[in-house]
């Protein structure tokens, strides 16, 4: 279970594309995680939704390996 006290954050981004890549190579690598309710950020030109992950500390380097193509 990830909890506030445990997490950290591992990546924010604004693309649903992205978001979803990210999404499956954790779940590939069973590794659990935590996405924020999407924040709408506006500015000028355009609205767009922000998704940060988050995973357990003691993830976080494997984690960042596999969103990276390290692992």
């Amino acid at each position: 279970m990830i909890t506030i006290f445990n997490r950290r954050e591992l990546i924010v981004t604004y693309d649903l594309n992205v978001q979803a890549e990210i999404r499956d190579k954790l779940a590939l690598h069973k590794i659990d995680y935590v996405i924020n309710p999407a924040q709408i950020t506006l500015n000028i030109n355009r609205c767009a939704a922000e998704y940060k992950f988050y995973v357990r500390k003691v993830d976080y380097e494997q984690a960042l390996a596999v969103i990276y193509n390290k692992a």
